[in-house]
């Protein structure tokens, strides 16, 4: 593979969570970590009223992490272990 003058190598953390429904159907959602902040795809795959199978793709940017809890005890706890770290 040829790369252009000064490309760099980039590195990526991709999480994966999947549902299966027992009708067939699935959701997808991958958060990969990026420069800056966090790429969602939500992928679903459902039956539409006739029967027949449908896919929808949703991307979404954020700029923080979306797995993370977000119950005012977890906050409480990122945000401790923060000021330890600048202590």
């Amino acid at each position: 593979m040829e790369y252009k003058e000064g490309g760099k190598e980039v590195e990526s953390t991709v999480k994966i969570t999947r549902t299966q429904f027992e009708n067939g159907g699935s959701e997808e959602t991958r958060v990969e970590k990026v420069d800056g902040g966090y790429i969602i795809t939500k992928e679903c795959r459902y039956k539409d009223d006739k029967g027949e199978w449908q896919w929808k793709t949703e991307k979404s940017v954020s700029t923080e992490d979306p797995t993370q809890e977000k119950t005012p005890e977890a906050i409480a706890s990122r945000l401790e272990s923060v000021l330890k770290n600048l202590m």
